[in-house]
């Protein structure tokens, strides 16, 4: 039993070829790296699809570039996407990593009531991918190891583990309920140590 929760990046630059786009592209493959799956769009415009994604993602990466923002009082489009489609899904979620990416200097134009959701804001190109993902998957595994009640997550991990219990046949896919393992158990146990016929007629 294997669950998919990958990491959703969204970044209008996903598939371009200009710095912004091979930046994320690193850093998605660091993630893949580390055993976490990525999924690469390039619009969160659909939020009620994106609140939906929640239910089945370990984190958020939302690009943010700094040419989306202009000069003067009013608050930019962009920022009004990105409060829209946070507050959509810390509606639903109040605990999944989100994450900033984008330039330094793009930081200071984040209100502080959207940094207050955030687990952190990436700087592009100030660290290397590999160190990044490492963090992003760390506070993934946080989060995914949270989700489940504890007997849940201790059977799911007894499964993974691929245990066999020989004493309790039908838990091992039924392979301990072979003829040959019966008959070692009749034999060890019976007094004549003898193996039963296919009859069953030492039993």
């Amino acid at each position: 039993m294997k669950f998919h929760f990958p990491v959703i990046v969204i970044d209008e630059d996903f598939r371009s070829e200009n710095a912004s786009g091979l930046g994320i592209r690193a850093l998605a493959k660091a993630i893949e790296d580390e055993g976490i799956e990525v999924i690469g769009v390039t619009t969160y415009s659909d939020l009620s699809q994106f609140a939906q994604q929640q239910s089945r993602a370990s984190a958020f990466i939302l690009s943010i570039d700094d040419e989306e923002f202009t000069p003067g009082p009013e608050i930019d489009q962009a920022v009004l996407n990105l409060r829209a489609f946070i507050e959509e899904i810390r509606f639903r979620n109040a605990d999944i990593p989100i994450y900033l990416y984008g330039e330094t200097k793009t930081s200071r134009h984040v209100p502080n009531d959207i940094l207050r959701e955030l687990h952190g804001f990436i700087h592009m190109f100030e660290d290397t991918p590999e160190f990044v993902a490492r963090h992003i998957v760390r506070e993934t595994r946080t989060y995914l190891d949270g989700l489940a009640p504890p007997f849940f997550r201790a059977l799911t991990n007894y499964a993974q583990d691929g245990s066999y219990s020989w004493h309790c046949p039908g838990h091992s896919g039924g392979v301990a309920h072979r003829s040959d393992h019966e008959d070692d158990c009749v034999a060890f146990c019976s007094p004549s140590g003898a193996a039963p016929t296919s009859s069953g007629a030492n039993l």
